[in-house]
């Protein structure tokens, strides 16, 4: 090989490198479920992951996800199955209640697992009271901590959201009203009295 042709195989060699260097850095880079982000497109380039902003420094996940459909080690979870403090649980069939909202989320272990901000957790307990699809029911979750963590682990009662709470007001009498024999009926519309 004389010279010419020998830089002109370390040109293809680097080449070649720089090529599977670059391809293995790209597909190391992508967003994972759990991962953060700012926009849907933070989390994939193709739409098939959106960035829940509602979660702290933003959440990638996929919404409206389906039992065992979830990517990258993610469990398929049921949020919102009741109504918040509610003891009533108005879930009907695989899609929930009217207020539930399947999506994606990381599992773990341990919380070093979680980022920033997140606790590795049964979303099925409270205060979350979700429900995991999968069929792997003993799945562990990355989950937001709840605002009043020293409350995470009690059960859930009834809040003030279900009962009936108001101010103590007399039964209103819906009947006809009584007339004795004789008394005339009272008007339909009684009069207002005069315009003074």
């Amino acid at each position: 090989m004389n010279g010419t042709e020998h830089c002109t195989f370390l040109r293809a060699c680097s080449t070649f490198v720089l090529v599977v260097c670059a391809a293995f850095s790209v597909a190391s880079c992508t967003p994972s479920i759990g991962d953060k982000c700012t926009l849907s497109t933070d989390c994939s380039a193709n739409g098939d992951r959106l960035c829940d902003t509602s979660q702290p420094d933003g959440y990638c996940t996929v919404f409206n996800c389906q039992a065992d459909q979830c990517p990258d080690k993610a469990a398929c979870i049921l949020f919102n199955a009741a109504v918040p403090g509610c003891g009533f649980n108005d879930r009907n069939g695989a899609s929930g209640a009217r207020t539930a909202r399947s999506s994606c989320s990381a599992r773990c272990q341990s919380d070093s697992d979680c980022r920033s901000g997140y606790l590795c957790a049964d979303a099925r307990n409270p205060p979350w009271n979700a429900l995991i699809l999968d069929d792997d029911q003993n799945q562990l979750t990355c989950l937001v901590i709840p605002a009043d963590f020293s409350d995470a682990g009690a059960e859930a009662g009834s809040s003030a959201v279900c009962a009936v709470v108001g101010p103590d007001v007399p039964a209103i009498e819906a009947g006809a009203p009584e007339i004795s024999d004789g008394e005339a009926l009272p008007p339909l519309f009684p009069d207002a009295g005069d315009a003074d």
